[in-house]
């Protein structure tokens, strides 16, 4: 099976001032397969997201080169990684969005140049209905719970039918049994869709759903062997009972 993410001797660093120069990525090397779930644990400014930028061809490494399904990003247009992600590449982050729109809409705002406005739409239901976040269409992102901003931004990332998800630090604000949810929606989507999943957190909660964890560290990805996959069984009902946010 042909992997969806390759990331091969990759290396990047950046300045601190006149004389000083900050490793963030150090021969790093990875491949993801379709339905795969890889876990990156590190502590803050280690590089979890100079890596998931790196990853999606955001970020041009220093050395080294980042291959999606065996085509090296920094050797695509600028037009055509552009589009890879909008279409097949999807960075979820916790970031608020630059519109003060109603969920639904900022959610569907990404589809349009692809999908025209009743198919960005629908979609856009689609993915709010998958995370359990169709009650909060109509409500800004400024009004949502800790809670409900991840999952809204997961939707986000899932809207697009992505074949390579890349997760930054989404369960940071959340208590350990929204953590565990979490994990199990990411797995129960690797599996049912064929996604490929990279997800880089600061503590251990998103390991549940990995079948590999790594740890980065000064630069230095160790990876782990494959381990079991969980038992979260074919379908999942996501969520079950949410924690609701206080009323106002």
């Amino acid at each position: 099976m042909d992997a969806v993410l390759s990331l091969r001797g990759v290396s990047l660093s950046y300045p601190r001032g006149r004389r000083h120069v900050v490793r963030v990525l150090a021969d790093v090397s990875l491949e993801l397969e379709p339905g795969e779930v890889v876990t990156v644990l590190a502590q803050r400014a280690q590089g979890k997201t100079s890596l998931l930028r790196v990853a999606a061809g955001m970020q041009r490494p220093d050395r080294g080169e980042a291959l999606f399904a065996g085509r090296s990003l920094w050797r695509l247009s600028d037009r055509r990684r552009s589009r890879l992600l909008r279409e097949e590449i999807a960075l979820v982050e916790r970031a608020a969005p630059q519109l003060d729109v109603p969920v639904l809409t900022g959610v569907a705002l990404p589809l349009l140049d692809v999908h025209g406005r009743r198919g960005a739409y629908v979609r856009a239901k689609q993915a709010l209905a998958r995370v359990g976040m169709s009650e909060c269409a109509r409500q800004r992102w400024s009004e949502l719970a800790d809670w409900e901003i991840a999952l809204v931004a997961l939707a986000h990332g899932i809207a697009r039918e992505p074949r390579l998800l890349l997760v930054d630090d989404l369960a940071a604000t959340l208590g350990i049994g929204e953590t565990d949810e979490l994990a199990r929606l990411l797995g129960a989507l690797a599996a049912e869709r064929g996604i490929a999943v990279l997800i880089c957190a600061g503590d251990a909660g998103l390991t549940l759903c990995a079948k590999r964890v790594a740890s980065l560290g000064h630069g230095e990805l160790l990876v782990s062997s494959p381990a079991p996959r969980p038992a979260f069984g074919n379908v999942i009902d996501f969520p079950g009972a949410r924690p609701r946010r206080a009323s106002s």
